[in-house]
């Protein structure tokens, strides 16, 4: 199926909004657009193969004993901007004939030139002017019945570029390089004694139709994003105050920490919960089957059957909104990815101009779109920091021995954190450092001061069944040991 059909379908298929699909890349406008522009070159009499094969031969026809390509023409499509500020592309196709190498002859040197000639010559030849500036400019346009004419061009500021940079100024779209010479067959098929290299720079007017037509799609995606962005941002906010209601009520407390864990151990965004990395992100097809195995994983728990609070069940109604809003973006901005490669792909395959590459360089830091964190990224950290992280987890205080709440807390110099009584064990069995980083003697020197007070009493306020439980294992493990030295005391000793 083609593209384009693919694209409506899955918009529609996603039920995207309207106000989306209208920022949506425009992928059939920018089709008939390359249509034009394959048109505009074969007007000049560069088709697609002439093109191809010099491009190629930039790179290919290099001597041995050289460091520039050898073959008397070569052509490079130039893409760069009026300024550093400004998001305007201006495209340019360059080709440069050399004739100092008076041994090499190629065919198509001699065909691109009778092409070139034969669209251009009338013009030269016919124009009265008397001008000796070395550059003439002239324009490629579309006259009342839509056919292709050439015209002069008045725009004297126009320069050929020194750097690819720096884009040369706005105007006509056809620009050629030549000598004083009004003859073009002297100017592009003869070499001449003070010219060895003649420079021919051709601006069309779909190419850079083409690239200001995606950059204001690029430009709305961006608003786009923004603007959503900062709704479910909101939306962050407004849970973030109902979420913190729920730690005061033990109840509600220990179902919102086994909603979060099933959350987490989901890793419905990223592999191991990893925001950091843009590399760990799912797609989005992964993410709608995490939120929904979460889904199913709540249900069977019936962890959602157990809220008592009529609020409970709205926040989390309104936390599984949030993640499916973002789903949808992320859906509606992976589309518009696909859409972007296909189309500069297109552009490529019809005028083998090459520009899959070197677009998206260009304007990589004009669009948050194509650069920064993804929506992913940012919005995931957003949560884990404003709602997630509101319920304390119980694998954030777990003693790293036991694996049970690390309670009493005991901090080491090296920051670690352990229950008084596997450091305790630990020390009985002569074993002095830090059973997690290695640090020397950071147990033997460990006392009173190295209590964490803070977490302690956090423990006792978030987590109050796990601490009754560590409390009554750790007294029946003393009575133990205590019942067992008596017996051992009683016991016969013989000698």
């Amino acid at each position: 199926m083609k593209f384009a059909k693919t694209l409506e379908r899955t918009l529609e298929q996603q039920e995207i909004p309207q106000q989306w699909i209208e920022a949506a890349i425009q992928y059939k406008a920018l089709k008939k657009c390359i249509n034009k522009v394959v048109n505009e070159l074969e007007f000049l009499g560069l088709q697609k193969n002439t093109l191809k094969l010099l491009l190629n031969d930039k790179v290919v026809e290099v001597n041995d004993c050289e460091t520039s390509p050898g073959n008397p023409i070569i052509a490079e499509y130039i893409l760069s901007k009026t300024s550093l500020e400004s998001h305007n592309i201006k495209p340019m196709l360059k080709i440069t004939l050399d004739y100092s190498n008076d041994e090499i002859s190629h065919d198509h040197v001699v065909e691109l030139g009778k092409e070139l000639k034969q669209k251009l010559e009338n013009f030269l030849n016919n124009d009265d002017s008397d001008s000796e500036e070395e550059n003439r400019f002239i324009e490629l346009q579309e006259d009342d019945g839509g056919d292709l004419k050439i015209v002069q061009s008045r725009e004297n500021s126009l320069s050929p570029p020194t750097s690819p940079p720096v884009s040369p100024p706005v105007s006509p779209k056809l620009k050629v390089t030549e000598t004083s010479n009004n003859n073009i067959d002297e100017a592009l098929l003869t070499p001449v004694d003070n010219h060895k290299k003649h420079e021919v720079y051709i601006m069309l007017n779909s190419d850079s139709k083409f690239f200001d037509m995606l950059d204001e799609e690029l430009h709305s995606l961006d608003e786009l994003r923004q603007n959503e962005e900062e709704k479910i941002i909101q939306e962050v906010k407004v849970l973030a105050k109902k979420v913190e209601g729920f730690r005061s009520k033990q109840s509600e407390l220990y179902k919102w920490r086994e909603l979060f864990r099933m959350y987490l151990d989901s890793e419905v965004y990223f592999k191991y919960n990893d925001t950091e990395l843009r590399s760990q992100q799912r797609n989005g097809e992964q993410i709608k089957q995490n939120l929904d195995q979460f889904m199913t994983n709540l249900k069977s728990t019936g962890v959602i059957t157990k809220f008592n609070k009529k609020n409970s069940m709205e926040a989390f109604n309104e936390f599984m909104a949030m993640n499916y809003h973002l789903l949808k973006l992320i859906q509606f901005q992976t589309i518009n990815n696909e859409a972007l490669r296909k189309i500069l792909k297109k552009f490529d395959k019809q005028t083998s101009l090459g520009i899959q590459t070197t677009f998206p360089q260009l304007i990589s830091n004009d669009h948050i779109f194509m650069s920064g964190k993804s929506l992913a990224q940012s919005i995931c950290y957003i949560v884990q920091q404003s709602v997630i992280s509101i319920i304390p987890q119980l694998d954030d205080y777990s003693c790293p021995i036991c694996m049970e709440i690390a309670f009493k807390p005991i901090r080491l110099s090296c920051g670690h954190l352990f229950c008084v009584r596997c450091l305790v064990k630990l020390k009985k069995g002569d074993k002095t450092s830090c059973p997690m980083c290695r640090c020397e003697n950071a147990i033997l020197y460990a006392d009173s001061s190295n209590l964490d007070l803070e977490s302690m009493e956090l423990m006792k306020k978030y987590f109050p069944r796990e601490v009754k439980a560590k409390i009554r294992d750790r007294d029946k493990e003393r009575y133990n040991e205590l019942k067992g030295n008596a017996r051992g005391g009683d016991k016969c000793v013989i000698t």
